[in-house]
This record gives structure tokens, sequence and C-alpha cells, in this order.
């Protein structure tokens, strides 16, 4: 049976996709719900997931993430996007689901809202950001380990202009800023020596990463 550590050995950040090759849906939802279940600080999730398909939207990003293809050239581009707007509001907001689901009264819960907008605030503005970014990277490394068991190949990403991406998708009225990048979809069957290259995995040996006290 193969494990999730077995997934990720075979995982490496795909290149050259097969671009005609597409992602059934109920495994595209799986990727997705999984970043949305992944573990998060207070479970505030202060992030969204922009699952682009359209083809002509994709080539449009591609002058904004330095002119690489595989941007576009995929089955699914995932715009990982943090929330800017992480204030008293949508913490009463993420208080008032919680008290819901969980059938308790909100006024039980407010010495946690409590402690969270004063954590928040304390922050400051770029405080919240680089904190929600932490996040992000989270749900991240969720969505691509639950790609690899599914044997979809996965490319994350940064190097891309995050204000132009806001601006064709229209985040900042959303109140959200693409932060990360996750390319899905399935290898090229016909990998050049450089893609073969990049398929080869490069890691420390385990005791030399680990240590147990």
């Amino acid at each position: 049976m193969k494990t999730l550590v077995d997934a990720l050995k075979w995982r490496y950040a795909t290149q050259v996709f097969d671009a005609e090759k597409e992602i059934p849906e109920k495994d595209l939802h799986t990727i997705l719900e999984a970043g949305n279940v992944t573990a998060t600080a207070y479970g505030l999730q202060p992030f969204e997931f922009i699952a682009i398909k359209d083809q002509a939207l994709k080539d449009s990003l591609i002058p904004h993430a330095y002119g690489q293809e595989h941007i576009a050239k995929n089955s699914v581009l995932v715009v990982l996007a943090i929330r800017t707007d992480i204030d008293e509001a949508y913490i009463t907001e993420y208080i008032e689901r919680m008290a819901r689901i969980r059938g308790v009264s909100a006024e039980m819960l407010d010495g946690f809202k409590q402690s969270m907008v004063g954590a928040m605030e304390a922050k400051g503005q770029e405080g919240r950001d680089t904190w929600s970014a932490k996040q992000a990277y989270i749900a991240l490394g969720t969505m691509m380990a639950a790609a690899s068991e599914l044997g979809i190949d996965n490319h994350a990403a940064e190097g891309f202009d995050p204000d132009k991406f806001d601006e064709v998708l229209g985040l900042k009225e959303k109140n959200l800023h693409a932060t990360l990048l996750l390319m899905l979809g399935y290898r090229t069957s016909k990998p050049d020596d450089k893609e073969k290259m990049f398929q080869v995995k490069v890691r420390k040996e385990y005791d030399d990463i680990v240590t147990i006290i």
C-alpha cells in the first residue's frame, strides 16, 4: 500500500505538464477541500483559493510570472490569496460560525474572541499579512500532499508579481492578496533531459536532518 511518504518521494516540482490532460473534478475538489480543512492558527483560515481552469486567463498571467509558461500550461492554477481584513468583524463572523456548528452560545466564546482580536490588533497590518502568509503555506503543503497521494503532479511557486495578479483577478476589492501559486496537472509523457533531471529528488539522509532526544 502506497504511503504518504511514498507519494512525496514520487513527487517533484513538475516543470512541463501535459496541458491536454485534465484533472477529474472529484480529485480537484479533494485537493481544495484538503486545503480547506488543513491546520490553521485559531482556525481562522486567513486565506482563500482561486482555482483557475480558464486557459485564456491563465495565459494572461504569464507576463506577470516572469514569462514562466508552466504557470499557464497545466490543468489548474490555484492562487492562494491571503485575507487582508482579519479584523474584529472577520473574527466575529468566525465565532458565530463556531457557535452554530458546535451548538454553543457566542457569549460562551467571548473570551476566545477577545484573545484573537487582541492578538491580531497587536500585530498591525504588516504583521497580520505575514502571519496570514504563514497560514497559507500550511494550506499549500497540505494540498501538495493531497495531490501527490492522488497521483497528481504539482508545482508551488512564489515567482510572480502579486500586485499584478491582484489586478488581473480583481482581488484587492475582495480584501484578498495573491501570495502563493500551486500548479496542478500531469507530468509530460515525453520529458526532455532537463525535465528528467528535475524528476530525481535530492534530499538529505534521514539521520542528517532528524535529531531525536
